[in-house]
């Protein structure tokens, strides 16, 4: 099984290696390679100890998992404005691409 590990250094004296899948993981050590040998004992030990599976869940019938938030920026003072903010992004983005 392959792993992907972020590693960062926390402190001068520190450095923490982390990954999320297939479950949530966290080793420190003073030194990178610590912290990394850390993880992956952390990992043989957790993953050793059960089986890792995919399950299916199935949706709730004639609801989308999305209407919950259906209209919820509709009355706050700042929509206007992200709305303008995401299109200036957008122009820029496209600019720079007209440009190469």
């Amino acid at each position: 099984m392959t792993l992907t590990v972020l590693v960062e250094r926390v402190d001068d004296h520190t450095y923490r290696a982390e990954t999320s899948q297939p479950v949530s993981l966290c080793a420190e050590g003073s030194t990178r390679d610590e912290a990394v040998r850390r993880l992956r004992e952390l990992a043989v030990q957790r993953l050793s100890g059960g089986e890792v599976l995919e399950i299916r869940i199935p949706e709730v019938p004639g609801r989308d998992a999305w209407s919950t938030f259906a209209g919820i920026w509709k009355d706050h003072p700042d929509f206007d404005a992200l709305l303008e903010n995401i299109a200036d992004c957008r122009r820029e983005v496209d600019a720079r691409e007209w440009q190469r």
